[in-house]
């Protein structure tokens, strides 16, 4: 029973909350110029799935689809369609609402809200109406691009998160056969929470174990480096995550483990004018 909770909630924080930018060769006209929105698709696998740097002990891989809609005004909406390759396990879909602004030549802010859903019954009860927001807030300076993210997961009882992020893009000069642009990205980052979220695991809590659920401590830390090859609007990202859980209650049977996926990527541009 626990493996239907734990799962679904790989769900809300393994859902796509992309930082977007908005694209800077438009063409001015006399009174108008191009601007674009853009439809973006991409399917992703992954080995293993994680929450909160936890796997509580299992090993299930999931492929997963998902389709936005980026306006040029930095509006967003995304769903997403997730299936757990284990025998038993429900599809879970999600809905995101968002915002995406610069706010300076080198600051950035990420707002969103999502709903998760399963499909059919769970032998879990209480997950079939979660609710998460978050507030991410990003700046480059010196070397690093580094993020403060503030995350609320809404269900029975409430969650709390913070995480920071800091990465640094690189680009090769040269190009692939003359047409593949290679990047990579490494990222480092570090969460800390409450952990209400255990409620719903079906694990034989004791009150010394509920007792601490409330308490605001670290989660994880992960070292991330995805390797991104780019054509056109095609992208095809490989990733590989080495995640380590901390301050895990006996039950958690949760490990240091290595996490690797990839994902493949289309943007399909809709140019518009706007008035100067």
């Amino acid at each position: 029973m626990k493996n239907h909770l734990l799962v679904f909630l790989l769900v809300v924080f393994s859902f796509g909350f992309p930082s977007m930018a908005q694209e800077n060769d438009t063409t001015e006209q006399e009174s108008k110029k191009e601007v674009y929105d853009f439809i973006l698709l991409s399917s992703r696998y992954q080995n293993a799935f994680n929450f909160l740097g936890r796997d509580f002990g299992a090993d299930i891989d999931l492929v997963s689809t998902d389709l936005m809609y980026y306006f040029n005004s930095g509006i967003y909406f995304n769903i997403s369609a997730i299936k757990f390759l284990q025998e038993g396990l429900p599809w879970q879909y999600g809905g995101t609402l968002g915002f995406n602004k610069d706010l300076g030549a080198k600051t950035d802010i990420n707002l969103s809200y999502s709903q998760f859903l399963i499909d059919g019954q769970s032998e879990v009860t209480g997950i079939q109406d979660l609710g998460f927001a978050q507030a991410t807030f990003g700046c480059e300076w010196g070397f690093l691009y580094s993020t403060i993210q503030f995350q609320t997961l809404f269900n029975e009882r409430t969650d709390y998160f913070i995480n920071s992020s800091h990465s640094r893009y690189f680009e090769f000069d040269q190009k692939l056969f003359k047409k593949i642009t290679i990047s990579f990205e490494p990222k480092f980052t570090l969460m800390s929470g409450t952990s209400e979220f255990y409620r719903m695991g079906g694990f034989d809590l004791t009150v010394e174990d509920t007792s601490s659920f409330q308490n605001f401590q670290l989660l994880n830390w992960e070292a991330m480096l995805p390797i991104t090859f780019g054509i056109g609007y095609w992208d095809l990202e490989f990733q590989a995550r080495y995640i380590n859980p901390l301050n895990l209650p006996n039950f958690d049977e949760s490990n240091n483990r290595f996490i690797f996926g990839f994902q493949l990527s289309y943007a399909i541009p809709i140019k518009k004018t706007k008035s100067k």
